[in-house]
This record gives C-alpha cells, structure tokens and sequence, in this order.
C-alpha cells in the first residue's frame, strides 16, 4: 500500500483532506511526507510526534501545525485507544478565501521549521473536535456549494487557533525535554542533515560521545522506530520528491541518497511505498 496517497490525490483534486475521530490502527507508523498544510488534533489516547527535529509528548487537546513536506512520524502507544483528527490542505485552496493581510497571519503559524504546538483547555476541546466533524461531513455529502462551506469552516477553525495562538499565557508552556529525549533530538537533528551519507551505528555514536547501545534504546523508545529504519524511510521520501520533480535516472537518485546500489535502493522502496520506483514515477505527483 502507498503511504498517504489519499491525501496528496484529494489535494491535487479539491485542495483539502480531513479525517474527524480517527481511532484506526498501524503496526507500522511510517516516517513520511505529503502535499500541502497540516492541523493536527489529538484527542485521546498516548504517543509522541516527531516534527523535523522535534519531539512533542501529546496530551489530549494538544494540535500541531506543520508543513506536510517536513518529515514527521507519530509514535503511539498500543495501550490505549489512539484518537485525532486532522486536515491538510493547500495554500492555494484559502488564498482567494480572504484579505492578503488576513492570509500571511494564518499562514505565518506554519512557518516553524519544527512545527508549532497549541493546546486547548479541557472546556474548548469539544468545540474544536466539532469543527473537524463538520468539516469532514460537508467533505464527504459533496452538496450543492460544499467547496465554499469547507473553504468558510476551515477558515473558522484557523481564526481560532490563531486567537488562541495570540493569547500568550495561554500558548504551551515550553516543556524541558528528558535527558532521553534531548539525546534523540540530537540524533534526529544529526541524521536529518547527514541522511544522504552513509555511516555507521558506530560513527554515529562516536560523532554524538553516546554509547551505541545506549542511543538504539534511546532512539527506538522515544520514535518507535530504529536509527536505520528511520534513515530509510528519510532517504525515501526524499526519492519520492526527486521522481516527482526531476527526470533524473533512478541509478543516480540511488546513488545521491546514499543507497549502496539501485538494486538496493528500489527494494527499499517498494517495501515502503508498495511499488517501484519506476511505477511511482509513472504514475506521477498522486502518490
């Protein structure tokens, strides 16, 4: 199955994708990258998000906004029921919805590298997760004017994470990160600017001074995932951006994300995204 390919085709065809209440599971959380702009809305449950180089510890009522082209994965816990609701859509789709002045400030809250987190009281929280349904809902009946009702009711959800985002006392504290997680925004930071080259668990641990065994632990507690299946599954949302964008031979992408041969490069891939490259390429920016 292709990660996320719902979203990125129902962007390319209408500008937005929503899901309200979520509660479906995966053995495997993938790392991955998509189309568009990204609210988030985590309502019940435990898990952790990684944005970039960032890691955020969830609490119900907590909502991350984020560029969909930023790498991000969530790492929750099989314990208890995982529920969020989320909407992604593109610039292009509010652009002619309202005033310039009124477009760059609801804009200028995705512009974090990292991400940015609001959180939402106890007595607000019913109140946003309704705004997801209704916009879901609007989504799926596809009546008469549906595409301006969804462009209004997006619009309303913005303004009011905006507003909450403008009440400064009431903006997420910053929370000090464990000794744990500290190290694994190390790492995180490390192999998001070095994933191209290839290096060792062992220069790895040697370039950060920690102890390997101790910075695989670290690593998988903390994301859920291993040191090198999160270099791949960068390396591969880095392919998919460059057989979408570039004519350039697989051989040579193989080679730039530091993939030890094409033969390697493409069972990677069709491991992760459930097809070839080549057949990915084909079937061009819906995956």
């Amino acid at each position: 199955m292709v990660i996320h390919t719902p979203t990125n085709i129902a962007l390319q065809k209408i500008g937005i994708y929503v899901r309200a209440d979520a509660d479906d599971w995966q053995f495997n959380w993938p790392v991955h990258t998509h189309e568009g702009l990204e609210v988030f809305y985590f309502q019940r449950g435990s898990a952790n998000y990684i944005i970039g180089d960032n890691i955020y510890d969830l609490y119900p009522g907590d909502m991350l906004l984020f560029r969909g082209s930023t790498i991000h994965r969530v790492n929750p816990s099989k314990e208890v029921p995982y529920i969020r609701s989320y909407v992604n859509f593109t610039e292009s789709f509010l652009r002619e919805q309202m005033s310039e002045d009124m477009f760059e400030k609801l804009m200028s809250m995705f512009e974090a590298p990292n991400g940015t987190l609001v959180r939402w009281s106890p007595e607000e929280r019913d109140e946003v997760a309704l705004l997801f349904r209704e916009i879901q809902k609007e989504n799926e009946q596809e009546l008469f004017g549906y595409q301006l009702v969804l462009k209004t009711l997006l619009t309303q959800l913005l303004v009011a994470v905006y507003r909450k985002a403008k009440r400064l006392h009431e903006i997420a504290p910053a929370v000090q990160p464990s000794h744990s997680q500290e190290n694994v925004r190390r790492i995180l930071q490390y192999i998001n600017h070095n994933f191209t080259k290839n290096f060792t668990l062992q220069e790895l641990s040697k370039e950060l001074h920690l102890n390997k065994y101790y910075m695989c632990h670290c690593f998988k507690e903390v994301t859920g995932s291993t040191i090198n299946n999160y270099v791949i599954g960068k390396r591969i949302e880095e392919a998919k951006k460059l057989l979408r964008t570039t004519d350039e031979p697989i051989a040579i992408i193989s080679e730039k994300l530091g993939f030890n041969t094409a033969v390697h490069f493409s069972r990677s891939f069709k491991k992760s995204a459930g097809i070839s490259p080549q057949y990915y390429r084909r079937q061009g920016v819906g995956l």
